[in-house]
């Protein structure tokens, strides 16, 4: 892990960053009382979270928030720093989320946000964010709009039409594929945004989109689109979804006698954590991810992870690390927590970390690699090792 901003640099930091107000204790991962308030490498400088920490998509927040707090804390012990970690729980919900944020700026006088998780929700805390200045920076947030909110809005990950342009190539070049099915959530703003570019992308190459085929937010059965999709006898189902109804689809249509490859966004990371679940319903399968957990660079730090948390991260875990980093990194370079300075600073990023290098375009969007994840065996390996 590169440590830009040890020893020297760090003693550099100005004595201007002000003192961050005390977090509450359901909240607060560490005591931000200041020791020495002339030395700035101990005073307290808060940095706020958003996310789901309960509900449906907890799964995710909860990912977001360990991951982020694995790398304040590594950060504060390799530096001397004394960053304190405030976390707030948006249920899952734009109104609570900006309420949440409300309350992190008036109550707690945050230096920076790490958030919020979903797309949604995050792009209306940064509505409101950006109108204050708090740098932000979501780990999870892939929705095109988000980062258009303000200068002061960055993500970690890659956007939902990146993601869906990679594998419809991936679709068309590497597995030589000339038919795919569509089967999407009409109801999921990351689930029809990716079908819709993957749609155009795989046309546009040469392929061909045999059915294209919506279902409903909650929905357990398809077998009525996928009777559909059979007689179809596509060479590939692109299922753009969250794992749990990847995997209930997957699964369907094997049952159905449907052999096609499935293909699919980030939204498959985890669907081998589901519980009693059979791998061998998506064995084959690929999806374009954030990091492959066979990576070398990753392996001992999801070891780490698991130590610490007594759950496997997912690619929201490994994304908010290196989020955070680049936050805590940026608010060091800075010297100061005037957001502006720390604004600047996070659009001069060239960070290298878990996921390797990263730097900002002129969105806030990174520019860095993707990962293509296959399952094999009942593991996740990167396609083609």
């Amino acid at each position: 892990m590169k440590k830009l901003f040890k020893g020297v640099l760090v003693a550099l930091m100005l004595t201007s960053m002000v003192a961050c107000s005390t977090a509450d204790d359901t909240t607060a991962t560490a005591d931000p009382t200041t020791t020495d308030e002339t030395d700035a490498t101990t005073e307290a400088i808060n940095i706020g979270f958003i996310g789901p920490l309960e509900g449906d998509t907890s799964v995710y927040g909860i990912a977001v928030a360990n991951g982020g707090e694995l790398a304040l804390n590594d950060y504060n012990e390799a530096n001397g720093t004394n960053f304190v970690y405030v976390k707030a729980d948006s249920k899952g919900d734009s109104t609570e989320a900006v309420n949440a944020y409300n309350k992190l700026v008036d109550d707690d006088n945050i230096a920076g946000l790490l958030g919020a998780v979903l797309s949604g929700e995050s792009t209306a805390v940064a509505s409101v964010a950006t109108t204050i200045g708090t740098p932000m920076i979501s780990a999870s947030a892939t929705a095109a709009e988000f980062t258009l909110t303000g200068d002061d809005v960055f993500r970690g990950c890659y956007t939902d039409p990146f993601q869906a342009q990679k594998i419809a190539e991936f679709t068309a070049d590497t597995l030589a594929a000339d038919t795919v099915a569509i089967i999407y959530d009409s109801g999921s703003d990351y689930s029809t945004g990716m079908a819709e570019t993957f749609k155009e992308v795989f046309e546009a190459a040469g392929g061909t989109v045999v059915e294209y085929k919506a279902y409903n937010t909650g929905d357990k059965d398809y077998n009525s689109q996928l009777t559909t999709i059979a007689a179809a006898n596509p060479d590939v189902i692109f299922s753009p979804n969250y794992y749990n109804d990847d995997y209930l689809i997957a699964q369907q249509a094997r049952a159905l006698g449907i052999t096609a490859t499935f293909v699919g966004g980030d939204g498959w990371d985890g669907i081998l954590s589901i519980k009693d679940m059979d791998p061998s319903v998506v064995e084959g399968s690929v999806f374009v991810n954030h990091y492959a957990p066979d990576d070398e660079n990753v392996e001992a730090w999801i070891e780490t992870y698991k130590d610490e948390y007594d759950m496997d991260p997912n690619a929201f875990s490994v994304l908010a690390y290196d989020s955070m980093n680049i936050l805590l990194e940026a608010i060091t370079a800075a010297g100061t927590t005037d957001s502006e300075a720390v604004v600047a600073a996070m659009q001069a990023t060239s960070y290298d970390g878990l996921l390797g290098h990263l730097e900002f375009d002129e969105n806030g969007d990174p520019i860095k690699d993707v990962a293509y994840v296959t399952v094999q065996d009942g593991e996740y390996v990167t396609y083609g090792k």
